[in-house]
Order: C-alpha cells, then sequence, then structure tokens
C-alpha cells in the first residue's frame, strides 16, 4: 500500500513537467542568459539586458518540482528580469534511479532513495558563486519552489537564515519535527498552497512512512521561529491567482506583529486550487503570469534587515556611496522597500537624504 502511495504522487509530480512543457512554453526574451558550474552541470543564470556589474541586485532562486525540470515555464520569472532588475538562478537538482530530478528537501520529500545527497550545500555554493561573480544585493536573496522544490525552498531557510531574506514556497511545506529545522537568523515567509492539492495536501499527510506538516502548521512554526505574535493582521480582499477557479479564490492570512527583524510571515490560501495551480492562461501576453507579478514582487519587497544605524546603506556594502544613491533614483516614487529607509511606503526625498547624510563608511 505504502508503494503504491509512493507510485501515485511520482504520477502526480510527473503531471508537472507536462502541463509546464506543453502549454507554459517559454517565448524568447531579452536577458542576457549566463552559466555557471558548480561540479554538477550547467547551471542557467539570468541578468537584465543592461546589466552593468557595478550596480548590486537581488538574486532570485526558483527550485523545480519533483521529476520536473521545467519550472521556469511554469513560474516565467524570465519575463520580469529587465524590468524587476534582479538575478535568477535556475538549477537543477540530481537524477534518482526512476529517472526523475528531485531535491533532497526534508525528510518527507523527496530523496526517496535516501541518497543523503546534499543539496542544501550545494545550493549555498551556487550562490556563494554567483556573489563572487556578480554585483548581487546581499541583503536581498530569496528562494521559491514547487511541491519539492517547495520543501527544498524550506530547507534552504532552516539551514542558511543567515543568508536568506525570503523564501515563497508553493505547495510544499516545512519539517514536521522542529528540531530538524534551527534557524539562526529571522527569515520571510510567503507559504501558498491549494486547499484542494490531492498530492501535498493542505492539512498535511505523509508520503511513504514519512509525514509533512499542513499549510497553517508551516506558517505557525516558522511564525514561532520569527517571535511573531499569534495574532494576524489584515491580509487585506481577496483576489485572484488560479485561473483553473472562478472568482477571487486566494485570501492572506499576515503575521507581522512584534516579529523579530520586523520580518513577515504570510499564508496565501488559494480555496479550491489542486497542486498545479494555472498562473497563465494559454491565450494570456507575456508578462501576465499571476505568480510572477505577485509572489515575486513579494519576494523582491522582503529584505533582509540593513544597519540601523546606517539607513543610507540601501544596497548592505556597509558603506553609503553612489549605488546607494543610483538605487534610491532608480526607484524613486515607488514603494520598493529596498530604497525606502524610513518604511513610509514612497522612495522620495527623504531617502536621498538618508544616502546624503549618511555618506560613507558605515559605523
Amino acid at each position: 500500500m505504502m508503494v503504491k502511495r509512493m507510485v501515485i504522487h511520482m504520477r502526480y509530480f510527473t503531471t508537472l513537467s507536462f502541463i509546464a512543457s506543453t502549454f507554459l512554453a517559454a517565448p524568447a526574451l531579452a536577458e542576457t542568459v549566463d552559466f555557471i558550474d558548480n561540479g554538477r552541470g550547467q547551471v542557467p543564470v539570468y541578468l537584465p539586458s543592461d546589466y552593468d556589474g557595478s550596480t548590486p541586485l537581488p538574486l532570485v532562486f526558483s527550485l523545480h518540482g519533483y521529476s520536473d525540470p521545467n519550472v521556469e515555464a511554469y513560474f516565467d520569472f524570465r519575463g520580469q528580469v529587465d524590468d524587476k532588475q534582479f538575478i535568477y538562478c535556475v538549477p537543477q537538482g540530481t537524477t534518482d534511479l526512476f529517472g526523475s530530478a528531485f531535491w533532497n528537501g526534508t525528510d518527507a520529500c523527496c530523496d526517496f532513495l535516501n541518497t543523503n545527497v546534499n543539496d542544501s550545500g550545494y545550493l549555498r555554493q551556487l550562490v556563494e558563486i554567483i556573489q563572487a561573480q556578480y554585483a548581487v544585493d546581499e541583503l536581498s536573496i530569496h528562494f521559491t519552489g514547487i511541491s519539492n522544490g517547495g520543501f527544498m525552498t524550506y530547507r534552504m531557510a532552516c539551514d542558511h537564515s543567515d543568508l536568506i531574506a525570503s523564501i515563497a514556497p508553493l505547495a510544499g511545506t516545512t519539517f514536521l519535527d522542529d528540531s530538524n529545522c534551527t534557524p539562526t537568523d529571522p527569515v520571510h515567509v510567503l507559504h501558498i498552497h491549494g486547499t484542494s492539492d490531492s498530492t501535498i495536501l493542505y492539512d498535511g499527510d505523509c508520503i511513504v512512512f514519512n509525514c509533512y506538516p499542513g499549510a497553517e502548521e508551516s506558517v505557525d512554526a516558522w511564525r514561532n521561529y520569527n517571535g511573531c505574535d499569534a495574532v494576524p493582521t489584515d491580509g487585506g480582499p481577496a483576489f485572484n491567482l488560479d485561473w483553473s477557479v472562478g472568482g477571487n479564490e486566494t485570501t492572506s492570512t499576515v503575521y507581522k506583529q512584534n516579529c523579530n527583524d520586523d520580518v513577515t510571515v504570510e499564508l496565501w490560501t488559494m480555496t479550491g486550487s489542486e497542486h498545479v495551480p494555472n498562473f497563465r492562461r494559454n491565450s494570456d501576453p507575456v508578462g501576465s503570469n499571476l505568480f510572477a507579478n505577485s509572489a515575486l514582487d513579494w519576494l523582491l519587497a522582503h529584505r533582509k534587515p540593513g544597519n540601523p544605524q546606517c539607513p543610507g546603506d540601501v544596497d548592505g556594502s556597509t558603506k553609503v556611496d553612489i549605488q546607494d544613491l543610483l538605487v534610491v533614483l532608480r526607484s524613486w516614487g515607488s514603494n520598493d522597500a529596498a530604497a525606502d529607509t524610513n518604511d513610509d511606503g514612497t522612495v522620495n526625498i527623504v531617502d536621498l537624504l538618508a544616502v546624503a547624510e549618511g555618506w560613507g563608511d558605515c559605523p
């Protein structure tokens, strides 16, 4: 019975690849593609077409699901690289004896053959290689992933909270046993999950002999890790993420009161959505992917806190210089959290003055 259940899960995971490759083929885009290699093959790194190598940019990783190498065609983040000015990495897991690419995320998913491959260390090394080769905003490193990639995203936050600013796992959960997750620093968390997910259940379940928590349990765990109050704040009106479900099916539950370092823990519940939500219709133009236009914005807006004694250091370089000035000017009039030094919701003259007054090395 347990073996049969694992086979069923594998079949569901495999549908991700079919959907991505059949219905969501990525169009030709204008960004620059580079490659890095850390011993497991070449990994694509996408850069803005006007990347100059001097302005520090956010770094975003997206992680595929089990047997699904086409996560980018599904998330469609590449279409946002130029407009939102970030560096984007799409790595691949190793391949198991079933011929399926996987990540060794939590004990529940998806190292089914117990290879104990160190994907956590591998991904951190990729981050460090990118940091060494490109100008990366050290306070703006983010991970997202679907299904097995969602489990791995949580694993990265557990293991590397010193490095990662925010995560947005989709249909993947954290460890059931809190002792397996010991973050040393607060991390912004956005958990996204459909209530009708029959592969990774919203309320939690087991894969073979290993169990995983539900969506709300995962959010509660990270609310506790981050020291947030148990009372949520207003998450705003419902909104649409999944075209397969009629109306505004997604509601937001937000925990941000008294969180350590002012981080946020949030749950987007997609009522009626299944394991693979439909974020973009076939007839929609490039750039209209609802996940790319919401979850990606959320990630980029949730950075690690800067030096409170040096608010003008918006790029986290420990000094206030021309790079910080350029970030503020580029974000002028927006609500870009990276450049909004006083958190008033708008990048304006106050933020420009913070850069001018803090010019030089930070204390």
